[in-house]
């Protein structure tokens, strides 16, 4: 029997840098895996406690790193947004346990521009009730977060809709804050 073989699975940068990060953060007794399987579409990269067994699946979402504007910087102070745009269903229908949020955020330093990457990790039923309570999809169901990342204060707030419901306030889980949520998990 003749089976055609193709590019069934590619690296995506994003996940690469999240991996990255994880790796970093965890050190020992966790492992980063990305599922191979065309059946876990929405499941990213799985963190697995290699002594206890404890699973948890993750969907990453970057974002393009946006140089700020003048007046989001004197509005929001330093830092950056990352813009994010997916389909209500992406999140209703999630089979992942969290999403990452990635965003870029650009630094001068010593007249070079540096590229600092940042997370939001957040329980997809957190996500999915902040989107029901304090956004609306727009007209063809997608939502849209706009997350800016003031990183010399640690803090992380959506932007979007800010006239409609107020900023929301999503700090506690900007970086290691997120992390440890997943490390009291595995543990």
């Amino acid at each position: 029997m003749v089976k055609a073989y193709k590019n069934f699975w590619s690296l995506n940068t994003d996940e690469a840098v999240v991996t990255g990060i994880l790796r970093d953060y965890f050190k020992k007794k966790t492992e980063v895996f990305m599922p191979l399987n065309a059946q876990m579409k929405d499941i990213d990269l799985i963190l697995m406690n290699i002594k206890n067994r404890k699973t948890i699946t993750i969907q990453i979402k970057g974002s393009r790193a946006y140089q700020p504007k003048l007046k989001e910087t004197e509005e929001y102070g330093e830092g950056n947004f990352g813009w994010f745009n997916f389909h209500k269903n992406k999140i209703e229908n999630s089979t992942a346990d969290y999403f990452i949020f990635l965003v870029y955020v650009l630094n001068k330093d010593a007249g070079r521009i540096n590229i600092e990457p940042h997370t939001i990790t957040i329980p997809t039923k957190e996500l999915s009730r902040l989107a029901k309570d304090k956004k609306k999809p727009n007209k063809n169901g997608f939502y849209h977060f706009d997350f800016w990342i003031n990183p010399k204060e640690k803090r992380a707030w959506e932007t979007r809709d800010k006239k409609l419901y107020g900023s929301i306030n999503v700090s506690e889980y900007l970086d290691k804050k997120g992390f440890e949520r997943l490390k009291a998990i595995l543990e």
